[in-house]
């Protein structure tokens, strides 16, 4: 790496590592800091939301965009589970126009 092609919060920036599991649920460990890295602008050259978390995030009933709020609004890993498994209780309900 040289200082031409990579910014400070490029190299700075890591997001938490795959296996990492919290309050049983795979993958948003990692995805919850991808999310907040985009909304600050310091992603880098990571991806959200990349293949893997489209599948989580369908898997959850979670759109990206519910999630990236989500990662941004909650203070800690334990409230952000909180806040998953409460969507996943209560799916929202489309209403056909």
């Amino acid at each position: 790496m040289t200082p031409e092609n990579n910014t400070p919060s490029e190299e700075e920036f890591q997001p938490r590592p795959r296996d990492l599991v919290i309050g049983g649920i795979p993958w948003i460990a990692r995805m919850s800091d991808k999310a907040r890295a985009k909304a600050d602008g310091s992603i880098g050259e990571y991806i959200y939301p990349c293949p893997v978390d489209r599948r989580v995030l369908a898997e959850l009933g979670i759109s990206a965009e519910e999630f990236l709020a989500m990662a941004v609004q909650v203070e800690t890993d334990a409230a952000l589970v909180d806040q998953v498994r409460k969507c996943r209780q209560s799916p929202s309900e489309s209403v056909d126009a």
